[in-house]
Formats: C-alpha cells, sequence, structure tokens
C-alpha cells in the first residue's frame, strides 16, 4: 500500500529476507559476483529487475514487491533459479544475466547499459517492460507529482519522460497494472501490453484470514493512508467533508498515515487526528484494522486514472470500508465494503453509511480474496510470456 516494506518471513541461515543484497538466486541463497563472471548468465531461469531507488533492498519498495518481487517469490518457490535486483545493481554486470530466459524490468530506465542490453538481447530472450504508473507520457508531464506535487522544471521532467518512452518502444513484451495504462501504453510505446492486475500474495492473504478471526475494534472512525507527500493534493479535496463529519461527531477520530500534510480545514481537529509515519508493509493490515473506514481520494488526471486499485483490496481484504475516487482499476469492484465517490456529497454520505453486517462482511472479504489471488495473475503472466 503505502509503506516501507521491512518486514519479511526470514531466511534461518542469514537471518535476512530471502532477497536480500543486490542480486540473490532467490533458491540457493546470495549471489556472489565472481561465481556470476565463471559461468555467466547460467545461474537464472528468470530475473526481475525494477528501478527502484532502494538499490541495497529492493524489496523495501512497495511498487517493486508488488510488480516484480512477488513473481519473483513465487517463481523461487515453484523450484525455479530466480534473481530479484534494483535496475542500478543488474547495469553493473547485465552480461551475467543474458543467459537468463526471460528478464522483467519494472519501469525500465533508459541508461546507456540499458538500451545497449535491450538492443543487443531483445530477440534472444524474452524481455519485459512492465508499468504501473504513466512514466512514458510526455503529455501527462503536468500531472506528474515530480511537476505538480514537488515543483521541479517541467522540461527536465519532460525529457526523463521521453526518455522512458523510447527505450519502452524497443521491448518485445510489456505488461501493465491496469486497463487505463494499457491504453496509453499501446498509444505511446506501439506495444500490445498484457494487462496483469496488482495483487495480494499470499503471506498477505494469510494475515486477513487471522486478522478476520479477531473482532474488529476499530479505534478510529476515518483513516488515511498515503506513501509520499504527492497525496497532499488529494486529501484536500475531501477536508471540508471531513471536517463537516467530525463537527458532527465530536467522539470520532482519524488515523493519518505517511508523510502528507494535514489540510487547513481539519486542522482545528488536530486533537482527534493521530499521525504516524509509515510502518513496515506487513504491520499495514494491523494498522489498517483500526479504522472503521479507509479513504481514497485521488484529483481526475490522466496519471490518477491510471493508477492501480490495492487502496481498495488491501483494506477490502480486511473486512475494512473504503471510500475512493473511482478510478477504473478501483470501479472494477463491486463491493458493498466499497463506497465510490464521485461528489463532494457522495463522499459525506459514505462517511455515514452503515457498516455491512457480519454475514456481507465475511461474504464481501471472500470476494475480495479470491478475486486478488496473486496466483490468478501469474497465470495470465505465465501464459503471456512464457508459455507464448
Amino acid at each position: 500500500m503505502c509503506s516501507q516494506l521491512t518486514d519479511r518471513a526470514r531466511d534461518t541461515r542469514s537471518g535476512l529476507p530471502p532477497s536480500v543484497d543486490a542480486a540473490r538466486d532467490l533458491r540457493t541463497g546470495p549471489l556472489a559476483a565472481p561465481a556470476v563472471r565463471a559461468d555467466p548468465g547460467a545461474s537464472f531461469d528468470m530475473v526481475f529487475v525494477s528501478n527502484t531507488g532502494r538499490a541495497d533492498r529492493p524489496f523495501y519498495d512497495p511498487s517493486a514487491r508488488y510488480r516484480t518481487f512477488a513473481l519473483a517469490e513465487h517463481f523461487r518457490r515453484a523450484g525455479h533459479r530466480v534473481a530479484f535486483l534494483a535496475q542500478s545493481r543488474f547495469e553493473r554486470e547485465p552480461d551475467a544475466f543474458a543467459g537468463a530466459r526471460l528478464v522483467q524490468f519494472h519501469r525500465p530506465s533508459a541508461t546507456e547499459a540499458m538500451l545497449r542490453y535491450v538492443g543487443r538481447n531483445r530477440r534472444r530472450q524474452v524481455l519485459v517492460a512492465d508499468y504501473d504508473d504513466l512514466v512514458f507520457d510526455v503529455a501527462a508531464t503536468p500531472e506528474t507529482p515530480a511537476v505538480r506535487d514537488r515543483g521541479e522544471d517541467e522540461t527536465r521532467i519532460a525529457r526523463s519522460l521521453a526518455a522512458n518512452a523510447e527505450i519502452g518502444a524497443m521491448f518485445g513484451h510489456c505488461s501493465v497494472s491496469t486497463a487505463p495504462l494499457a491504453e496509453r501504453a499501446e498509444q505511446v510505446l506501439g506495444q500490445r501490453p498484457v494487462i496483469v492486475h496488482n495483487a495480494l500474495d499470499p503471506l498477505y492473504t494469510g494475515i486477513a484470514r487471522t486478522l478476520a478471526r479477531e473482532a474488529a475494534r476499530p479505534e478510529f472512525d476515518l483513516g488515511y493512508f498515503s506513501g509520499t507527500a504527492s497525496h497532499n493534493r488529494d486529501l484536500a479535496l475531501i477536508a471540508p467533508q471531513i471536517a463537516a463529519y467530525l463537527d458532527e461527531n465530536p467522539a470520532r477520530r482519524m488515523l493519518v498515515f505517511g508523510p502528507v500534510s494535514i489540510p487547513e480545514p481539519l486542522r482545528r481537529h488536530s486533537d482527534r487526528i493521530e499521525t504516524r509515519k509509515v510502518v513496515s508493509f506487513y504491520q499495514m493490515p494491523v494498522e489498517i484494522r483500526r479504522c472503521r473506514m479507509v479513504l481514497g481520494p485521488l484529483e481526475d488526471t490522466t496519471f490518477a486514472r491510471c493508477k492501480s486499485g490495492l487502496k481498495f483490496f488491501e483494506a477490502g481484504a480486511l473486512g475494512v470500508s473504503v471510500a475512493a475516487t473511482p478510478i477504473p482499476d478501483i470501479d472494477r469492484f463491486t463491493s458493498p465494503l466499497l463506497h465510490k465517490c464521485r461528489r463532494p456529497k457522495d463522499w459525506a454520505a459514505a462517511f455515514r453509511a452503515p457498516d455491512p453486517d457480519p454475514a456481507a462482511r465475511t461474504e464481501a472479504v471472500e470476494r475480495v480474496l479470491d478475486t486478488c489471488r496473486l496466483d490468478r495473475q501469474v497465470a495470465v503472466w505465465s501464459n503471456a510470456f512464457l508459455e507464448s
């Protein structure tokens, strides 16, 4: 969701997560660089590369977990020889991975090393460009968080997006997380992308089922979870409706997670709004369950419409109601746990809506867990890239 991902099932030999360090054979332990050079490319069946700033521990990046780490773990458990690493580490010795059957690049960046590798190997290997954000469309430059929220130079960001589009168009295969993103990839990159939705891995699903056995006792009426400060404008969109609701209900409280600013209309309720920093991914279900309802407002932009609907299914899997802007990847769901809010009055109504009865909640949770199972999306991915 919106967290730093620090906790993971531990490797009993090292005490570290299975994919620790720059590159690792997830089946046999850490990958030493000399061993790679001794037998170039023969160490792996599949390689998953993420363009993340968390070069030493890419599994801490929420996006990388959904798009690459989950797949790597699935195939590792199935007995394949798998590597998972950051693009910056991959570029140090790309030829070490030239013997792999498949290499998937999450949000590939157009560096010299990458352009050379893709150009040389795209007919020898299955090379997949994978996207979960609109990071290749120059037309969306003004809507990017870098420009809109951080005030970065628009020309520089446009050049970056153009470079991303250049390398994205070089790949022989493409996957994306949402239908709107597929449309943009087809138009901008000339690709015919496969939609592989974000999905809940078995560990998250197991936590959800464990928590479901316990009676929910929400401490907070409303919860807002933000991974970055780029969501300041989103929360501000519904601040007046939240403030009015808290005015009417002086005993109700709100939980705000992450580096987001509290909008001015809510500051008069600061004594009833608890702010917290991000925590580990697998602690997030516990925090979500502390809330009666999770909020997912988004501005109406092309960039936002391409985003994933994980805000709903991460909470819905826990039986927690969600009020959200119905971007397409959320609008595909129908659930008594989901309130689709298009106008200010929709948010006001959602805050005051009765909770589903226990039977309806249980049925809704099972539907979310089934629809968002990782193996469903692995099957789509495998059919497109391993069996074609």
